[in-house]
Formats: C-alpha cells, structure tokens, sequence
C-alpha cells in the first residue's frame, strides 16, 4: 500500500468559507403603513356581506327542507285518497253487479218487468 498513486499533501490547508447565517443577515427596512377610512370601511362591510350571507344561506337551506317535508306530507295524503279512490271505485262495481242485484231481487221476490223499464240517455 506504500506504493499508492495517491500523493500526500501535507501543505494543503482548507480554508474554511464562512456560512451565511440568515439570522446574522441585516433585514430589509419594514414600516406599517395604516388603514385609511375607506379601506376600513371596506373590510368592516366586506365582512358584515359575508355574515348577511351565510345567514341567509342556512336560512334558505332550512326553508327548502321544510318545504321538501311538506312536499313529502302532501304527496302521502295524494297516494292515500287515490287509494280509498280506487277501492270506493272497486265497491261500487261489486254492489252494483248484475250477479248481485239478482241475488238481491231474487231475496226479496223481485220481478223484471220490461213494460216498467225505461232508457234514459243525457
């Protein structure tokens, strides 16, 4: 290993660089600069617009639940009475059967009569 091709340098000195500290650096000159009146006025109104909003956002939201409910109420009541619709419809055809009226005419000694019977037309 004595016989390496890499040479020793011992005069060689590193010469260390200085780190730049962010810390140590000066900083750029900063000043506040104040809100006029108008600008103020702007965020103050801005904000109250945003509040006004969302306000009215959940109100409206709220509304339109409630009508969807009542929607859904109505629609139940509608699907009900056109049911009871339906089966008054179904009753009516049952009672008013020729097979029933002949059983009912029959119970009570009825009698067809043709020379009673009349057609009416509108």
């Amino acid at each position: 290993m004595r016989e390496s091709t890499a040479r020793n340098l011992p005069n060689y000195e590193t010469v260390e660089q200085p780190q730049s500290n962010p810390a140590a650096a000066p900083k750029p000159a900063t000043h506040k600069v104040a809100l006029s009146k108008l600008e103020a006025t702007l965020i103050v109104g801005l904000g109250f617009l945003t509040l006004v909003l969302m306000v009215s956002l959940v109100s409206i939201k709220v509304s339109m639940t409630s009508a969807q409910n009542n929607l859904d109420h109505i629609s139940t009541e509608i699907t009900k009475v056109n049911t009871d619709n339906v089966n008054l419809r179904q009753e009516i055809s049952e009672m008013t059967s020729f097979d029933r009226l002949s059983a009912f005419a029959k119970k009570y000694n009825l009698k067809m009569s043709n020379k009673n019977v009349r057609n009416v037309s509108k």
